[in-house]
């Protein structure tokens, strides 16, 4: 069998004050297309289905239009769980009254998860949820962080894994390599203890995760986060995002990422203020510009906008750097250093350069004039 897995659609998403409900919305039209088109019957979205708990108006109308398109129109079957940004109980309404429709919505923790049976595959939901939760549920106090209440849960479940068995979850599965990581995310816990071991779950012959936006296997190449539906911070400019498609045939899984297209992608431009002006226009997307210039150039984010529409911010490299070093510490010896010596120091600290000659000169002339003014 086919399906498709998702994750981390963020519906009704703003960034720098731009609502991305339409560019979001014609991405699920893409999923719906390519689902249609390759005859593919089955979709998983693994959790944070919303941006925010109260969902926005035009975000649930997205979501109801998507999935009536899915559902009713194309008769395929959705599997979605609630993430970390969802609210359970609003997530929740009505699904048990949707199972006859082919939409299956768990986003509350069960004692037992029970399996969706489709095909001869066996899809297992487990939607976010904190240690406090399993705490209570099974009245063990002594479950302190994400890692041990997982371990808890699974070990509880009758799992048959002759079967072929998927898994989907949106908690922080991390391997032996550091996760790619973005802005965008919302972190769980301070401390990390948060982080769920990947060999927990390795028994599953596939794991659909949510919660981590960029798309990335984690240690085995059947545990997987299909990352977000498109770019939500510009770190993750260099991410390709787009849906996965798993094949689960004669005991083998096999995974490729279909690519994506928004209408206004997140874009980063690095160069001088005059080199970007040299750049070709860009009319349509968010951009971000690095500027490499050591000096602030004036109403340089006025001028860059009348050639990117979509700009949303400037940031100046150079400057940073100097600025998070901090590097005002005056030398062991400052005391034995002349006015001049010490103005000298300072400028090429914070500049990163020596200064001018004439403006040596300069400086020397204002404190000529100082001492003469306090010797009179």
């Amino acid at each position: 069998m086919k399906f498709i897995h998702l994750a981390d659609l963020h519906l009704g998403k703003i960034i720098y004050s731009r609502n991305l409900i339409d560019i979001q919305i014609d991405l699920l039209h893409q999923v719906t297309a390519y689902m249609n088109d390759k005859q593919i019957d089955v979709l998983v979205i693994a959790g944070d289905i919303y941006d925010r708990a109260v969902a926005s108006q035009e975000s649930v109308a997205a979501l109801n239009e998507f999935l009536d398109l899915l559902i009713n129109r194309y008769h395929k079957k959705v599997l979605m769980i609630s993430g970390n940004h969802d609210s359970s109980e609003r997530l929740n309404f009505a699904s048990s009254l949707l199972k006859s429709k082919g939409l299956y919505i768990v986003s509350f923790v069960q004692k037992e998860m029970k399996p969706i049976e489709i095909d001869g595959v066996r899809f297992y939901l487990l939607p976010f949820f904190k240690p406090s939760y399993i705490r209570y549920l099974f009245d063990q106090d002594d479950l302190k962080t994400y890692q041990e209440a997982f371990a808890y849960y699974l070990s509880q479940q009758k799992i048959d894994h002759c079967q072929p068995n998927v898994l989907v979850t949106h908690q922080f599965i991390a391997g032996n390599k550091e996760v790619i990581r973005s802005e965008s995310e919302v972190i769980l816990t301070v401390g990390g203890s948060e982080i769920i071991d990947v060999d927990l779950v390795k028994d599953f012959d596939y794991v659909a995760l949510g919660h981590i936006h960029a798309s990335q296997k984690i240690k085995y190449d059947h545990v997987r986060y299909a990352g977000s539906l498109m770019k939500y911070s510009f770190d993750e400019v260099n991410q390709q995002k787009g849906m996965t498609e798993v094949t689960i045939e004669n005991g083998q899984v096999s995974v490729k990422v279909i690519p994506l297209q928004p209408l206004k992608d997140l874009i980063r431009l690095k160069g001088t203020f005059q080199q970007i002006m040299d750049y070709p226009d860009n009319k349509k997307d968010f951009i971000s510009i690095e500027l490499l210039d050591r000096q602030i150039i004036g109403h340089a984010f006025e001028r860059l906008k009348e050639k990117y529409p979509e700009l949303l911010q400037i940031t100046y490299a150079s400057l940073d750097d100097l600025s998070s070093a901090k590097q005002t510490t005056a030398s062991l010896h400052f005391e034995k250093q002349t006015p001049l010596e010490l103005f000298c120091e300072f400028y090429e600290k914070m500049k990163g350069v020596s200064p001018a000659n004439e403006d040596i000169d300069l400086i020397a002339q204002f404190l000529k004039e100082d001492d003469d003014h306090d010797a009179a």
